[in-house]
Parts: C-alpha cells; structure tokens; sequence
C-alpha cells in the first residue's frame, strides 16, 4: 500500500535517524566527540542535518496522510460497504452487490461477497417458488393436511384442513392439537406414532360435525429419528353416503322385483296345477299376471331413463313449445282416467310458448298428473296454471287429493320413496318417477318445488328461471 516514491524518503529519514541517534549514544567518548565537532559542528553540517531530517519527517507524514487516506478508501470503506451487504443479506435482501475497482486481497473479498449474494439470491428465488407452489398444491388437495412440530403442536393446515376444524389457517400455528380437535384417541395415536415411527390408521366419527372420517399419521424422520409427523385428513362421509345408496338401491330394487315375480309365480302355480280349468278364475289370474307384468316393464323402463339421464347420455332438443297444445293433449290422455274417477280437469295460462325439450317436458307432465290422478278422490280436481312472474315462468300441477305430510315432502324426489306404500304399489307406481322428473327438469336447466296440505291437496312447481326461454302471450 505504500505510495511510489514514499520508501526512498522513509529510508533516508531512518539513516539519519540512526546517525543522530548514535552520536548523542557515543557523545561522551572523546574520540567520537571530537570527531563530530570537526566533522560537524564546525562545518555547519550537523545543522543542515538536522533540517534535512525534520524536512523528511515532513514529507515522510505528508505520504503517511495520503497512505491512511487510500487504506481508507481502498480497505475502510470497502470492509464497511460489505458489513452493511452481509447485514441485508441476512434480511433476505440479497440485491445489493459491492463494486471494487482495485486487484486486491478486498477486491477478492468482494468478488465473493457477490458471489454469495448472487448463489444466495437464487436459492431464495427457488425457496420462494417452490414454497409458493407447495402451498397452492397443498390447499387444492381435497384432503385435510396438518403439519406438526414438537410433538402434537401444529406448524401449519391446508385449507381443507381448517375447513374440517373451522378455524383459520392463520390462527392456529403454535396451537396444540387436543385443544382443537378434543379427541384423546388421536392423540394417542400419534403420540404412539412419534414414538414408534409407524404409520397409524384412526377413523372417527366426529371432527368438529360428524361424519365419516380417516386420519393416517405419517412420522417424519430424519437418519431415523423422528422429528414430527403429518397428519391426513380424509372425509368419507360423502362415500360411505354413496356406499348406502347403493346398498339401499340394491335393496329397493331387489324388493320392486321380488314383489311382482312373487305374485305372477304363485299365480302361475295355481293356474299350473289345474286353476285353468275354471275359466273365470283363469281370466282373473291372467289378468293379475298382465298388471304385474306391465308394472316390471314399467319398472325397467323408468330405472333405464333414470340411468341414462343420470349418466348424462340425455340428448335435449330445444324448440318452441305451445303450452295450450300441450295441455290439450295431456287433457286428451288422461280423458279416460278423469272420467272413471269423475276429476275435473282444466288449465289456465298467461305463457303462449316456452322454448324447452318438448318430448321431456311432456314426460314430466305426464309422470305428475298420473300422480295426481292415482292420489285425487273421486268427485275432486286436477288443474294446471302458468304464469310469468318476474323473468320466470312458473308451471304449476295442482290437485285436490289426499296431499303429503310435511316430514316427507323433502324427499318425495328420492329413488323408491313412497309416501303411502302400500297405495303406490296397487295403484301400479315404480317409486321412481319423481326422481326421473327432478333429473329431467334439472338437465332442461329448470327447477320444482312442492306445497302441500294433508287432504287439502298438493301444488308441484316448475320454474323456468332462464327467461331466454319464455315467450310472453300477448
């Protein structure tokens, strides 16, 4: 560091120095003494000497100055500019960088300096991004995650998770596991899998509703130690609700066949061994064989519509539709039916047309008039209204006939629910057809509802809500 020029005056300065100094060391001896007053004291040199050396020591603090301000510029600042750069980088501030023109040993400081910074600004960008997308991954998973830490204290839920304990996501880091969920069984459980580090299974019936519930406790470990686990949340309600529909499905199913084949196959027995014969017997058997038989037929039939509206094979073709012709015609079908029962039949409309499947629209007509009929007294009334009411179209099949209980009303539009089974059964009915009328109407994007009073009668309303498809009669 020393400046050019500054060592040739720092040497001559140190001779004269040590001259000065070893003449007053050796003053005393008379040989020396004597020597420097002939040499020097008589000649004037001694004088000159010493301004010599008080100009070098001039000259010398003059380099020292400019020295301690280069150290200072070139080591001081430097040192300070890169403690200041280490202190953001432990900030996460890893943007700053130290710009040092000279080769040296800072110079090669400060090329590391800003080489850490640069390594360090990457792997805080990856950290960044895979954090980042670890949590969105995490909290689209349709499966509760708890991470913990320190045995059962929690580090962090996913959405669905806090869904699960209805609490937020950000107020539960820190919070012990039994204060949230209650449960000492799962506590257990995974206090036995921190210890063990086997993957525990626990099922439960109630996590903040109940439910159908599978926790799997995963351990987390580390050169096999155990350092937390994971806890997986799967909710099995909606599945094990699948699973008893199915079952019950079956069982429904297997009952509507058992009760018919049960009837023809004892009534072919008979007529088999010898009821035949009688012919007026025989006429009355046959002719219970033929309703039983058109009752399975109309059984398979309603369960394949269902199937195929179900599995969204349903093709719907839009068009206009008169809703005079249409109830002209179901007046026309159900002539026969009014007229054995003595119902009185009419409708009333302010909607000339709607733009909808005709063919769909018609079978959901039909399946709720034939209800109307089969549970309307003699003497009574089946009526239909249709309004326009604020953008919507609202179709309504009325009648006067024994109504349903308010308990059954929400679900008279499950498959196999019947109100009065035994009636349903005589009067031919599959249990099924409001089910397919609630799949129809919601694949032609419409909605029903039910009002109804025990043997007051019973209000079935359909709601066009799209008014694209309303034409007004004017």
């Amino acid at each position: 560091m020393l400046l050019k020029g500054s060592k040739l005056f720092f040497i001559i300065e140190g001779i004269i120095t040590v001259v000065l100094f070893l003449g007053f060391i050796f003053f005393e001896y008379p040989l020396i003494r004597n020597f420097l007053k002939s040499y020097y004291i008589s000649n004037n040199r001694l004088f000159l000497l010493i301004i010599l050396h008080f100009s070098l020591v001039i000259i010398n603090i003059y380099y020292l100055i400019r020295m301690y301000s280069q150290f200072k510029e070139k080591v001081i600042f430097p040192i300070n500019k890169i403690t200041n750069i280490l202190q953001k980088f432990s900030l996460g501030n890893f943007e700053r960088t130290v710009h040092y023109p000279w080769s040296n040993e800072v110079g090669d400081l400060s090329n590391a300096v800003n080489l850490i910074g640069k390594r360090f600004r990457e792997l805080f960008e990856e950290h960044s991004f895979l954090k980042e997308n670890f949590y969105e991954v995490i909290n689209s998973i349709d499966e509760g995650i708890l991470l913990l830490y320190n045995g059962t204290k929690i580090f962090y839920v996913n959405k669905k998770a806090s869904e699960f304990l209805s609490v937020s996501q950000e107020n539960i880091k820190g919070k012990n596991l039994l204060s949230i969920l209650r449960n000492y069984e799962l506590i257990k459980e995974v206090e036995c899998a921190l210890n063990s580090g086997e993957i525990k299974e626990v099922n439960l019936n109630f996590i903040r509703k109940e439910g159908s519930y599978k926790v799997i406790i995963i351990p987390v470990k580390e050169n096999q130690r155990v350092l937390s686990c994971i806890l997986l949340i799967k909710d099995l309600t909606f599945i094990k609700g699948l699973e008893k529909i199915k079952t019950d499905l079956i069982a429904n199913i297997s009952h509507e066949l058992k009760t018919p084949i049960t009837s023809i196959k004892g009534f072919t027995e008979t007529l088999l061994e010898g009821a035949y014969k009688n012919e007026e017997l025989a006429l009355k058997f046959l002719n219970i064989i033929d309703f039983e038989v058109g009752r399975l037929y109309r059984l398979i039939i309603d369960l394949l519509n269902l199937a195929e509206i179900e599995a969204g094979k349903l093709k719907i073709k839009k068009e206009k539709v008169s809703l005079k012709d249409v109830f002209e015609e179901l007046g026309f079908l159900f002539k026969k039916r009014f007229e054995e029962k003595k119902l009185k039949f009419y409708y009333k409309s302010s909607v000339e047309e709607i733009f909808t499947d005709k063919d769909k629209f018609m079978q959901i007509l039909l399946n709720l008039i034939d209800n109307a009929v089969k549970y309307t007294p003699e003497g009574g009334s089946v009526w239909i209204e249709a309004e326009n009411k604020e953008g919507e179209v609202l179709i309504k099949v009325c009648d006067t006939g024994i109504g349903i209980p308010e308990e059954d009303i929400p679900r008279i539009f499950e498959r196999f629910y019947r109100v009065d089974k035994a009636r349903t059964r005589e009067s031919g009915g599959t249990g099924i057809g409001l089910a397919i009328v609630k799949h129809l109407l919601e694949a032609l994007g419409a909605e029903i509802k039910v009002e109804s009073e025990l043997n007051r009668g019973s209000k079935f309303i359909i709601s066009f809500k799209n008014s694209s498809q309303i034409i007004n009669n004017q």
